[in-house]
């Protein structure tokens, strides 16, 4: 599973330290399936981003980019990929700066086999319905198509 971390655009100038998203949410895993957290911050040039899994620093390899954004304002994507859990667990991405720090957090919970059985239903119905949405739009491009450049048949 991949959990994707928002990020806010940087409004007015100058750069400052725009907390790390991670929503303050629940997300529930699978107890065999590893998985990867994003986490991206805008801030000044110095600014960082550390991770914590229960209160702890990750020894787990993070990688992260870095794209400066004009003046001295920088975005700061990281991600890291994690084993499976044994255990519910709480991820914490913080970014640091000498402009001041700001913290996000992820609850991550073993999913049980029943709540994963109705996300897969769930994934499933959106499955259906986008394909066929797909269908409807091919078959309106194809009637579009045979038009005379007029929306006549």
């Amino acid at each position: 599973m991949v959990y994707q971390i928002v990020w806010r655009g940087l409004e007015g100038g100058g750069a400052r330290l725009l907390p790390p998203l991670l929503s303050e949410q629940s997300w529930g895993v699978h107890s065999h399936q590893a998985f990867l957290l994003f986490c991206l911050a805008v801030g000044p040039g110095d600014v960082s981003l550390q991770w914590y899994s229960n209160g702890r620093r990750l020894e787990t390899p993070v990688t992260e980019y870095r794209h400066a954004l004009g003046g001295d304002a920088v975005l700061v994507s990281s991600w890291v990929r994690e084993e499976p859990l044994s255990k519910d667990a709480q991820y914490q991405c913080s970014a640091v700066s000498e402009a001041g720090n700001d913290t996000s957090k992820i609850d991550l919970r073993l999913s049980s086999r029943d709540e994963a059985d109705t996300v897969s239903e769930e994934l499933n119905q959106w499955r259906a319905a986008l394909n066929e949405h797909e269908r409807q739009f091919y078959n309106w491009k194809k009637i579009w198509e045979g038009c005379d450049g007029q929306g006549v048949l």
